[in-house]
């Protein structure tokens, strides 16, 4: 499941939209440009079409339509959101370099292979060029391609149905509601004439991220799944400087989620998934089978140092340490139950040290479990633990929740979520 938005209501708008465009043959349907015939489309390419519906700031629902990249080459249609960039200015990188491009292209085809380099440095130039130009807006401002740090750029990015809505959304200040995007056209490789499809991981998931200013992975009209950062609190913290969290994120995208959306946490310098209740039925719902271990959590570590046993279970009971807060300390008299099977993955070099990849199966919920495990139980302290052992320069705590099952709140389904660790 990748659907960021519940899409069922734009579904059946975006439906509807299509039929019009087929039983008209253009889809500019009220003006009908010759220019926008769909006869094409139908025999020898596809495009994908979004729609999204948003609710204004006086509660207002106003409806958003898109295409992917350009449509018959042209980028601004009326009655599509535009793209993210100045068409003028766009056409005026393309007009300096097209010339030079074509002219090396056709010498290196002639056989002066020499000037493949010359060639590639130019179409670099004019692709970083064309890159400047883009404007993302957020749910909090807006950012440009340089602003985002190891991106892993592809040609395309920033052009999908789903940016050009969710930017123009933002900065119109409306919130979204209900987001879908069909495929129209001559089926290809990977995509089916009529078929509904999430936003592609490769051009539109990196930029969602920051659009949303939260790694959403999923979320319907109940729930929302994110990808927590390190760093980031899962709740508010006391005073201005920790109120910035993955909830008060959570409700800034949805606000009519619940005050504290928030079904259970994760420690701050913990990474991974966390689900969110986006009714006040369904935190009660999620956070009832949290209390009563209905939920499974996996969790991956890097530990300092080598384990040598292949899987077992951890079996010490835990406390607060009430005297040097927020430390958790093993207390066989007076600590809370505390139980967690782990399995080695492998042993791996980090920073010329031995470390041991190993996964987690808390059947209990106390807070820094695995970190007290990990250190007290096997000895071994997670890298990065500035409470358990010890944080080196540059060092993150290396402990992501890794899958979270649950049942949903209102289907009764089971539900499972996975991410990858950065570590």
């Amino acid at each position: 499941m990748d659907f960021i938005l519940p899409f069922s209501q734009a579904e059946t708008l975006l439906r509807e939209e299509i039929k019009n465009i087929k039983e008209c043959g253009y889809f500019d349907y009220k003006s009908k440009n010759p220019s926008f015939s769909i006869s094409d489309y139908l025999e020898n390419k596809g495009i994908m079409l979004g729609l999204l519906i948003a609710r204004t700031k006086t509660e207002e629902r106003v409806v958003l339509k898109a295409f992917s990249g350009a449509l018959s080459s042209s980028y601004i249609v009326e009655g599509f959101t535009p793209p993210c960039f100045s068409v003028n200015a766009f056409e005026e990188v393309v007009s300096e370099y097209d010339s030079k491009l074509h002219c090396y292209t056709d010498r290196i085809e002639m056989g002066e292979e020499d000037l493949i380099p010359t060639r590639r440095l130019l179409s670099n130039e004019c692709l970083e060029k064309i890159k400047e130009l883009y404007t993302f807006y957020t749910i909090n401002g807006k950012i440009k391609f340089s602003d985002i740090k190891n991106l892993n750029y592809t040609t395309g990015m920033g052009d999908c149905a789903t940016i050009k809505l969710l930017s123009y959304c933002f900065k119109k200040g409306f919130t979204p509601i209900s987001l879908a995007e069909i495929f129209f056209g001559h089926d290809s490789d990977t995509r089916k004439d009529g078929n509904l499809y999430p936003p592609c991981d490769e051009k539109c998931k990196p930029l969602i991220k920051y659009l949303f200013n939260i790694d959403l992975l999923y979320s319907d009209d109940d729930i929302a799944i994110i990808n927590k950062d390190a760093g980031l609190l899962s709740t508010p913290g006391r005073g201005e400087d920790k109120w910035d969290s993955a909830s008060v994120r959570i409700k800034a995208l949805f606000p009519d989620a619940p005050e504290l959306p928030s079904c259970h946490r994760l420690d701050m310098d913990t990474s991974g998934i966390m689900v969110f209740a986006k009714t006040e039925k369904a935190k009660r719902e999620i956070s009832m089978q949290f209390e009563s271990r209905k939920t499974e959590k996996v969790y991956e570590a890097l530990l300092r140092g080598v384990l040598t046993k292949e899987s077992g279970t951890i079996n010490l009971p835990m406390r607060l340490d009430v005297d040097n807060r927020p430390y958790q300390i093993v207390d066989f008299e007076k600590g809370k139950s505390a139980l967690t099977d782990y399995k080695r993955v492998r042993i791996e070099v980090l920073n010329n040290e031995k470390v041991s990849r190993v996964l987690f199966y808390p059947h209990t919920g106390r807070t820094h479990q695995i970190r007290v495990h990990a250190a007290s139980g096997l000895k071994l302290p997670i890298v990065g633990d500035r409470l358990y052992g010890t944080r080196k320069e540059f060092e993150r705590l290396c402990l992501h929740a890794r899958s979270l099952s649950f049942y949903h709140p209102t289907t009764g389904e089971k539900l499972t979520f996975t991410s990858s660790p950065e570590f």
